[in-house]
């Protein structure tokens, strides 16, 4: 299992919620699914709680796990602004036992790609497999890897976004990023600033991996980890899956044998 695992990245609740709405595209398919599925719902890798909210305003009995702590606090200071109930559980994707079964599963955000080797993913897909309710669903996303965007720009520095944080200080970030085809990492070097005067600038550099999966490997994880992919979306509002379609959006449940 790769030791990398891009938590400091998501060490900054403030910043990832403040540079993170939901699109309304995206949020009408998860919405949708679980209006459809209907509780109990788990998200897994929840962050914030920007889904996970959401749906306990709904009235959803819902769960959301994740493995950064920052985030979930982040996520019960606004869930309590809200008074609204959510079950709340610091845990790890690739290892968890919630002794519950739930009709709806996700994970969102691509969030999928965080899962950077085979032995990671197996853990994910079999912890969620273990939760899934018999006539369940589970869904997330990925983004499709197109040879033109992988290939793209690599080492040329980028802009990914100015802000002003919560404390007052201005904010800027910029990367540069390099795939590796035999290992199907996406490797960034993100290089930010902070500050209030100019003449004083604090900069930091942070690493970030993302791991592509190819259709036909994806669906072949999921076959044997117990999965039969029942839809895969090229987008969420649910065009078909082409071969330059941004996303596969993947709709699963368990394979009876």
């Amino acid at each position: 299992m790769l030791d990398f695992d891009n938590l400091e990245g998501y060490r900054d609740a403030d910043t990832y919620d403040l540079l993170n709405d939901l699109s309304e595209i995206e949020s009408k398919f998860y919405f949708d699914l679980a209006s459809l599925q209907g509780g109990p719902i788990l998200d897994v890798a929840c962050g914030t709680g920007r889904f996970t909210i959401p749906l306990a305003e709904r009235g959803f009995d819902i769960t959301g796990l994740d493995i950064t702590p920052e985030m979930l606090q982040l996520a019960k200071q606004k869930a309590e602004r809200l008074n609204v109930s959510v079950n709340w559980v610091h845990a790890d994707a690739r290892q968890f036992e919630l002794s519950r079964k739930y009709r709806f599963i996700f994970t969102t955000g691509n969030s999928f790609q965080h899962f950077l080797d085979r032995a990671s993913v197996d853990g994910l897909l079999g912890s969620v497999y273990r939760h899934l309710d018999e006539d369940g669903v589970f869904a997330f996303e990925s983004r499709n890897p197109t040879s033109s965007i992988l290939m793209a720009d690599e080492e040329v520095e980028k802009d990914a976004g100015s802000w002003t944080d919560n404390d007052g200080y201005q904010c800027s970030s910029t990367y540069r990023r390099t795939y590796d085809h035999k290992s199907q990492l996406e490797h960034y070097i993100f290089t930010n600033r902070r500050w209030k005067e100019f003449s004083k600038v604090v900069e930091t550099i942070e690493p970030f991996v993302l791991r592509y999966f190819f259709p036909q490997e994806l669906e072949s994880l999921l076959f044997y980890n117990g999965f039969e992919l029942v839809e895969m979306y090229g987008n969420f509002d649910k065009s078909p899956f082409q071969a330059d379609s941004p996303l596969m959006v993947c709709i699963c449940r368990k394979r009876h044998k």
